[in-house]
Formats: C-alpha cells, sequence, structure tokens
C-alpha cells in the first residue's frame, strides 16, 4: 500500500515543546492537557494571526529543534515500510524544510523518501488540502492526527487512522454520528502497525 503520514502529533512529538516555548514566551502555564483544538488560538486566546505568528516563531527557535519523535513511531514506520510505501505530507512551511530534513535524517534516516509539506499554519497559509495530495499520489491511507482533517479524508473515501490526542477528542464541534466508518481511532504506532499487516 501507499501510506500518507502527517508529521507533527504522528511522526514528531511536538506540543511538549510548543506549549513550553509558548509558556516561557507569555508567562503562562499552559499543559499539554488544555489542548483540545488544533486551533491553538481557541486554547491561547487572541486571533488565528496573534497564534500563527506565534508558531512562526516557535519553527525558529531551539525548541523546535528538540522535538522527539512519538512513541514506538521509529520502530513502527520501519516495519511498515518493509511491505508498503510511505511519504509524508506536513502542514509545516517550506522554509523550514531543511530543519524538517534534519529530524527525519536522525530518527527515520531510510524510511521515508518523500515529504511534501503544504504550509497551511503560516501567515502565507497554501489552500492546497490533504485529500487533494492524497489522491494525486494515490494513497491508500493517511495516519493523521488532526480531527477536521481526518472526517474530511475519509468523508470523501479514504481510509484514515486518526492517532489519539487530547486534541482531536470530540467535542461540541463534531459527534459520533458525523465520523466517518472509515476513520479508524488508534491509541499507538503498534495499533497501527497490528491493523496495517
Amino acid at each position: 500500500m501507499k501510506i500518507a503520514v502527517d508529521i507533527d502529533g504522528v511522526l514528531a512529538d511536538m506540543m511538549p515543546a510548543l506549549n513550553d516555548f509558548y509558556n516561557r514566551k507569555f508567562g503562562t502555564s499552559f499543559n499539554v492537557s488544555d489542548y483540545k483544538y488544533h486551533d491553538l488560538e481557541r486554547t491561547w486566546g487572541g486571533t488565528k494571526k496573534d497564534a500563527v505568528k506565534t508558531v512562526e516563531e516557535f519553527f525558529q527557535s531551539p525548541n523546535f529543534m528538540e522535538i522527539p519523535p512519538l512513541a514506538k513511531s521509529q520502530e513502527s514506520v520501519l516495519k511498515l515500510s518493509k511491505k508498503h510505501e510511505l511519504f509524508l505530507i506536513t502542514s509545516r512551511p517550506e522554509n523550514i524544510k531543511h530543519r524538517t530534513l534534519d529530524f527525519l535524517q536522525k530518527y527515520f534516516p531510510k524510511e521515508i523518501k518523500k515529504v511534501i509539506h503544504t504550509g497551511q499554519y503560516v501567515s502565507s497559509a497554501s489552500s492546497i488540502n490533504k485529500f487533494d495530495i492524497c489522491a494525486y499520489e494515490k494513497a491508500d491511507v493517511l495516519i493523521e492526527d488532526c480531527l477536521e482533517i481526518a472526517i474530511d479524508c475519509s468523508k470523501r473515501g479514504l481510509t484514515t487512522f486518526l492517532l489519539d490526542s487530547p486534541l482531536n477528542q470530540l467535542n461540541g464541534d463534531y459527534s459520533k454520528e458525523n465520523i466517518p466508518q472509515n476513520l479508524v481511532r488508534v491509541k499507538s504506532w503498534p495499533e497501527i502497525v497490528k491493523r496495517l499487516k
């Protein structure tokens, strides 16, 4: 199979580093469990523009370079890459491509050959969405952590694994009735490997 994989929240455990950066910058005391939405301004307050500016600053910070891989992602990706073709789709912008490649070289040096940057969480955001990329690349499966993206892709026919996190629980915006059958919530990378054998 051809498997599309998100980076942040799926391969890279980004939220602790981003939260730490935000708390230091603004003197706040948020915990990772306080984040219930991918729209960060819903946690931080302020505008989308403010949140985007903070994330852009984070991308250039030392905190960003210290992001570790998500638990069990390295061995799981290695197992999957022996049977399937994996490629990455990230909302990270092109201007930090070198930093993304450094992370991949350090933790996933041989398993992933292609990275597509959508730049959706920067001030010059792209209008392209993940489903369009998956369709163009002929992906069979998407592994994602954003509930909204997972619902959109699965409603349009793409089998999507939603890697469980505080940011993607059902809330007032969605109910169980909104969730397509081919959206599968998974608790860990080993569960993904088991389901894709």
